[in-house]
């Protein structure tokens, strides 16, 4: 057996290896739902992973309140995104454009590049629902727009904004 294979059988897996196995396969799981469901359902099977997803931005913006004492403003929400960003393993680009609009871009999104293997980008359905929720559901009154949604030639660029 070689080495590599001993240590990951004995429970031995260095912690950056084991968070981008798992970052992997959060990716192709959300993909393959969302392509599953498109497939067999169409449009009434991507209106349920959007509602999937937002159930799930819902909760975590209580769970991101709480285990990092976030406030209610739009910094707040600002600083929820880029948290999931990092987590993710996206590259983001956070534009304060006044002070009541902060804009993200995603040069680097590693769901957008398992989207585009599977031939589909399913950001409707899967990112916004939930990045929305979790931004409109941790700032009051904060709202979210599309600036420029995916698509084949890039990545997204998000907005949080207070009227």
């Amino acid at each position: 057996m070689g080495l590599m294979k001993t240590a990951a059988v004995k429970g031995i897996i260095p912690p950056g290896n084991k968070v981008s196995e798992l970052r992997s396969n959060l990716m192709r799981l959300m993909s393959t739902m969302a392509i599953v469901l498109d497939e067999r359902f169409g449009n009434e099977g991507l209106e349920a992973v959007a509602e999937i997803f937002k159930r799930l931005g819902e909760e975590d913006a209580k769970a991101l309140k709480e285990m990092l004492g976030l406030g209610t403003t739009l910094n707040d929400s600002a600083d929820a995104w880029t948290v999931i960003g990092h987590v993710m393993g996206a590259k983001m680009k956070t534009r304060w454009i006044s002070e009541t609009r902060v804009e993200t871009d995603h040069p680097v999104c590693p769901q957008y590049d398992a989207f585009m293997e599977g031939g589909k980008l399913y950001c409707e359905s899967v990112c916004y629902p939930y990045v929305k929720a979790v931004g409109e559901g941790i700032g009051i009154g904060v709202k979210m727009e599309i600036v420029r949604a995916a698509d084949k030639d890039g990545t997204c660029i998000k907005t949080l904004f207070t009227e």
